[in-house]
C-alpha cells in the first residue's frame, strides 16, 4: 500500500499506518550516522525522530505528516512516500504523472550536488525512475560506471603467500614449522601487492551485485551488471557498514569517495543492504531536502558563473564575536560564521571588489498576487544575514529561496525584494542591502502532460537552465 507525505502539508491517520512504524523511525534516528551528509549534521544524542510527526488525540487517534525529509519508507508492505513542499498542489494523492515529473526534478537537484556528483548528461533526465529508491540506485550506477571506465582503484594490500624467493618480510615462526616438517625451501612471505584485490573494491562489487537484485530499472541493472563485470578479478565477500570505516582513500583516488559514501548508505542501518535477508520488507532511505536544496544551488553556482565570480561554499574563516574567559590572558573566538556560498567578483581593475554573501533557504515564501510581501522573511534571517555583511565587510547580501509548483516564480522583479539596513558604526551612515529571491526551480511544463512527464521536462531543462543562470546573474551583478 502507498501513501504520500509532502513535507509539513498533508496528514494521515494514524489508524491507516501499520503498529511499531514511530518505533522503528525512533530506532533508525538514534542509529543514524552522526557525520554522513545522508543524514544531515545534527550531532546531538538522545532526541525524538525528526522524519515523520506523530499528534495523538486524547481518545488516542492522531495523525502523521512529514518533516523536512525527502525519501521511502517501507515497513510491514506500506511504502511511505515523502515528497518536498514545493509540489504540493493541495491534495495528498499525487495527480497522474506529477511522481515522474517529482522525481525528474529530483534527479536535476541531486545531478549538482558535489557530494553526489555523477555524470550529467540532459537525455538521462528522461529515464529518471519514480521510486525513490530507483533514483538513487540509478545515480550510484552512472557515477560509478563511468568512473570505472576510466579508471580502477588498486592499492597496495599486504598478502601472505609462500614463495620459493624472499619477498617482504620472512613469516618467521610458519617458516620454523615448515623446516621441521621438511620444507625448508619453501618460504612464507608478507608483502604488499598493488592489485585490484582489496577491501574497497570487494565492498563495491558486493553492493553492486545485491542491488542489481533490488531495482527493476532496466538502465541500472545493465549498468550494475557492467561495473561487476569490471570486477571480475575482485572476490567476492559479503559487505557491511563497519567495513566502509576501515577503507581509508588515497588523494589520488578522492573521486571514490563519492561511490564509498554511496555505499555507506546503502549499507547504513535500515538500508535495504542493511538486512541479510534475500527480500528485506522493511527499509527506510531519507534525506534531508534543505541540504538537497543548498547542494543544487551551490553546485549550480559553480558551474555556471565560475567566469564571473570565485566561488567558495561553506566558508567558515570568520567568528562574529571573541571574549576573555575568567582566568585567560587572551580573548577567544566564539560564534563560528559559516556561509552557504561566499562570491568574491573577478575583476581586471586595480580596486579590490566587495565580497558577496548568498545564503539558501529552503523555505516557501507567501506571496500576494504573485509578489513577495516584506514581512514574509523571518526575523532570524534578517539577523543573520545582517551579522554577516557586518563581519564580512560586505555591502550586500543575499537570500536564495525556492518557488513552487503552486506560486511559480516566473517574473524577475515580483520575486525579487530587497531590504537596507542603516549601518552607523564606521561614524558615516552606510547602507547594507539584504535581497531576498524567490528562484524559479519548478518546470511547470513537465506536470502539464501526465503521459509524458520525465520527456516533457528534459525538453523543457536546457532552456529553463539557461534562464536560471541569467536570472542569478543578474540578482549578483546588480
Amino acid at each position: 500500500m502507498d501513501h504520500y507525505l509532502y513535507e509539513y502539508r498533508n496528514r494521515l491517520p494514524i489508524a491507516s499506518l501499520p503498529d511499531g512504524l514511530e518505533e522503528y523511525l525512533q530506532t533508525i534516528w538514534d542509529e543514524r550516522p552522526r557525520s554522513a551528509w545522508f543524514f544531515g549534521t545534527d550531532g546531538s544524542q538522545k532526541t525524538r525522530q525528526r522524519y515523520l510527526n506523530f499528534q495523538y488525540e486524547a481518545n488516542g487517534q492522531g495523525v502523521v505528516s512529514a518533516r523536512n525529509y525527502v525519501g521511502l519508507i517501507q515497513y510491514q508492505g506500506h511504502r511511505i512516500h515523502l515528497l518536498p513542499k514545493v509540489f504540493y498542489q493541495g491534495h495528498a494523492q499525487p495527480p497522474a504523472g506529477s511522481l515522474e515529473a517529482i522525481h525528474a526534478h529530483l534527479y536535476w537537484w541531486l545531478s549538482y550536488s558535489e557530494r553526489l556528483q555523477f555524470p550529467r548528461s540532459l537525455a538521462s533526465f528522461s529515464q529518471a525512475p519514480t521510486d525513490w529508491l530507483e533514483l538513487l540506485i540509478l545515480l550510484f550506477a552512472q557515477y560509478t560506471h563511468e568512473l570505472l571506465n576510466r579508471t580502477q582503484y588498486q592499492y597496495y594490500q599486504e598478502v601472505e603467500e609462500e614463495l620459493s624467493t624472499l619477498r617482504g618480510r620472512l613469516n618467521f615462526p610458519d617458516y620454523v614449522r615448515n623446516r621441521a616438517v621438511g620444507r625448508q625451501q619453501v618460504l612464507p612471505c608478507t608483502f604488499d601487492s598493488f592489485q585490484p584485490d582489496n577491501r574497497f573494491n570487494r565492498i563495491l562489487k558486493d553492493v553492486a551485485g545485491r542491488l542489481r537484485q533490488f531495482t527493476r530499472h532496466a538502465l541500472s541493472q545493465r549498468l550494475l551488471e557492467e561495473i561487476r563485470f569490471q570486477l571480475a578479478d575482485v572476490a567476492d565477500q559479503r559487505a557491511c557498514l563497519a567495513d566502509c570505516d576501515l577503507v581509508h582513500l588515497p588523494p589520488l583516488f578522492a573521486d571514490f569517495n563519492v561511490v564509498l559514501a554511496y555505499c555507506r548508505l546503502f549499507l547504513a542501518n535500515h538500508s535495504p543492504l542493511a538486512s541479510t535477508e534475500t527480500n528485506q520488507s522493511v527499509f527506510a532511505l531519507l534525506l534531508p531536502t534543505e541540504k538537497i536544496f543548498e547542494e543544487f544551488i551551490q553546485g549550480f553556482l559553480k558551474q555556471h558563473l565560475t567566469a564571473d565570480f570565485y566561488i567558495r561554499p561553506q566558508a567558515s574563516d570568520l567568528y562574529l564575536a571573541q571574549a576573555t574567559p575568567l582566568g585567560a590572558t587572551t580573548p577567544q573566538k566564539y560564534f563560528q560564521l559559516r556561509h552557504d556560498l561566499l562570491l568574491l567578483p573577478k575583476t581586471t581593475g586595480t580596486s579590490v571588489p566587495k565580497s558577496i554573501v548568498v545564503d539558501t533557504k529552503y523555505k516557501t515564501l507567501p506571496t500576494t498576487d504573485g509578489i513577495i510581501t516584506p514581512g514574509s522573511i523571518a526575523q532570524a534571517d534578517m539577523y543573520q544575514l545582517v551579522s554577516y555583511a557586518l563581519r564580512r565587510g560586505t555591502p550586500h547580501t543575499h537570500l536564495f529561496y525556492p518557488d513552487s509548483l503552486k506560486q511559480q516564480a516566473t517574473e524577475y522583479s515580483a520575486n525579487r525584494l530587497d531590504y537596507t539596513v542603516a549601518d552607523q558604526l564606521s561614524g558615516t551612515e552606510s547602507v547594507i542591502t539584504i535581497s531576498a529571491h524567490r528562484l524559479p526551480i519548478i518546470l511547470a511544463k513537465a506536470f502539464a502532460n501526465p503521459a509524458a512527464a520525465s520527456a516533457e521536462f528534459n525538453n523543457a531543462l536546457p532552456a529553463h537552465e539557461t534562464a536560471l543562470i541569467y536570472r542569478i546573474q543578474n540578482i549578483l551583478v546588480s
